[in-house]
């Protein structure tokens, strides 16, 4: 059986949690037609499904895909901009479990616990 985005996100967040990260994500609202939107401002469109936050280990945004689904042009322009700018920037397909179980492991350095 195919996993839903909804199933595999669900999943994710909650593997993330359990691992103590804080989790963020913008769920779209139905609008008037019956369309899903997730209402933006500014430069917003395209924006990582999930940013992820650990305290001594770092920010990861994420954006989940299932099936043949590829990113947009708007997504790829966040993902860009973002690695540019020295962030941690991935894009998670249910295949990859064993690799988003290794990056939701990862545990805070101890420079970090230190300080």
């Amino acid at each position: 059986m195919r996993q839903t985005e909804a199933e595999f996100q669900r999943a994710v967040v909650e593997l993330a949690q359990l691992r103590g990260w804080l989790v963020a994500h913008f769920r779209p609202a139905m609008m008037r037609d019956g369309r899903l939107r997730t209402p933006v401002a500014a430069d917003g469109a395209g924006f990582p499904d999930l940013v992820l936050a650990k305290a001594g280990v770092g920010v990861l945004y994420v954006e989940l895909k299932v099936g043949q689904n590829s990113t947009s042009r708007a997504q790829r322009r966040w993902h860009e901009t973002l690695d540019g700018a020295g962030a941690e920037v991935h894009v998670w397909r249910p295949r990859d479990w064993p690799h988003i179980e290794r990056a939701l492991a990862r545990r805070p350095s101890s420079a970090a616990c230190a300080s």
